[in-house]
């Protein structure tokens, strides 16, 4: 059924048509509550660019801080010259295209896809077309629709510069994605591990330039950003919301107070971990699966990883379908279990059961629930070790010039 529906020239494009009305009229008829508050947030940052008070104002209703690097506020300039209503549409249209787009590039990253390569995924259009339908509705995916965040632009540059042969387009991208939001920052790693020493310079280089840059155009916003607001988590929210899915969220509901040896604790054993898996994949020729180690690591140590962060679901769901290792256990239980836990939309509902104003005290059921994101992902860097250990060949899909 689902190779008929992925091979037909006309069902893949009407399911993505009605995903797209279906998520309009969510958000239309007020079932999305929060109405893209992040996107409200870059836009009014771009109006404050350099007025003295980006990291002062409150946006909207809620009353929201701008919490990223001063280069963000320069990229989304832009957009704080459009109607909203325009600049809402665009980013909405933008974000469908990222979804398709991460599942192109990761399937590059494979080899199933591209020119040239000999191992095709069999009516590409099809799967890119039905996946970006039904991707729009993974949690990470759908949250980050909702608020309007940026995490689906991070990743589309953060793979397209993994796919891209020239180490100055792959270090490029991790620079401009990290100059934007903090996170990405840790792909270094992977180029790291890869031993491509001109991609990881170039990263920071790029990454460095952004901030001398900002420096040159608002030197005390910047120089006040990397001293002293980089180091308070709390401006981006309560560490204990159930919508905080890293070790610091996880392990301060379950106790009802912030554990921050505990937190330290946990985040050195996953580095060693996420690096044990992630070299490992490299040694078995996975470039996917060390990748996604990596960012898996860095979602489970970031003091914050709310759970749209955790939109690299979506390239680890390819690469366990299309990737050379699907056929084994572990990866197709993997699967599962990661489909169960983002389309059940577990931690939207323990959001709205903990209610508009959090406290870190909850019941213990809703705790260890909310435990879900950070379990699935030590879980996947073992899978992910487990399998690339046990891979004795080079798969022909992953090994590309650079």
């Amino acid at each position: 059924m689902i190779r008929r529906l992925v091979g037909s020239r006309w069902a893949p494009g009407l399911l993505l048509l009605v995903s797209v009305l279906v998520h309009v009229a969510f958000t239309e008829i007020g079932a999305d509550p929060f109405k893209m508050l992040d996107l409200r947030v870059y836009v009014d940052g771009a109006g404050h660019l350099t007025d003295g008070t980006l990291y002062d104002f409150l946006s909207g209703s809620q009353k929201l801080p701008f919490t990223y690097p001063p280069f963000s506020a320069l990229i989304f300039t832009p957009l704080h010259w459009l109607p909203w209503t325009v600049t809402r549409v665009l980013w909405q249209l933008g974000s469908v295209a990222s979804v398709a787009a991460i599942i192109y590039l990761t399937l590059r990253l494979l080899g199933r896809a591209g020119p040239g390569e000999q191992r095709r995924v069999d009516s590409l259009p099809g799967v890119v077309t039905t996946g970006t339908a039904l991707s729009m509705w993974l949690e990470p995916v759908r949250t980050t629709f909702n608020y309007g965040q940026v995490n689906l632009f991070l990743a589309v540059l953060v793979l397209g510069g993994a796919v891209a042969g020239a180490d100055w387009v792959a270090g490029t991208g991790v620079g401009l994605a990290a100059g934007i939001k903090l996170v990405p920052a840790i792909t270094g790693l992977y180029y790291l591990l890869l031993r491509r020493w001109a991609a990881l310079c170039w990263s920071v280089a790029i990454f460095a330039g952004t901030v001398l840059l900002m420096l040159a155009i608002i030197p005390h916003e910047t120089w006040r950003y990397f001293t002293r607001l980089i180091l308070d988590p709390s401006r981006t929210g309560p560490v204990y919301s159930a919508i905080n899915q890293s070790w610091r969220g996880a392990l301060s509901r379950l106790p009802g107070h912030d554990v921050t040896i505990g937190w330290l604790v946990a985040g050195v054993l996953t580095v060693a971990l996420g690096v044990w898996a992630a070299a490992s994949a490299v040694r078995a020729g996975d470039r996917t699966a060390a990748l996604l180690a990596v960012q898996f690591t860095g979602l489970l140590i970031s003091p914050i990883s709310w759970s749209h962060h955790w939109v690299w679901v979506l390239p680890l769901l390819i690469w366990g379908v299309f990737g050379p290792l699907g056929h084994l256990r572990p990866v197709r239980v993997l699967v599962l279990c990661w489909s169960a836990a983002a389309f059940s939309y577990l931690v939207p509902i323990l959001v709205a059961l903990q209610g508009k104003e959090p406290v870190v005290s909850r019941p213990g059921w809703q705790s260890w629930l909310g435990t879900v994101y950070v379990v699935m992902g030590v879980a996947t860097l073992i899978v992910l070790l487990a399998v690339s250990r046990r891979s004795s060949t080079v798969p022909a899909a992953q090994v590309r010039s650079r």
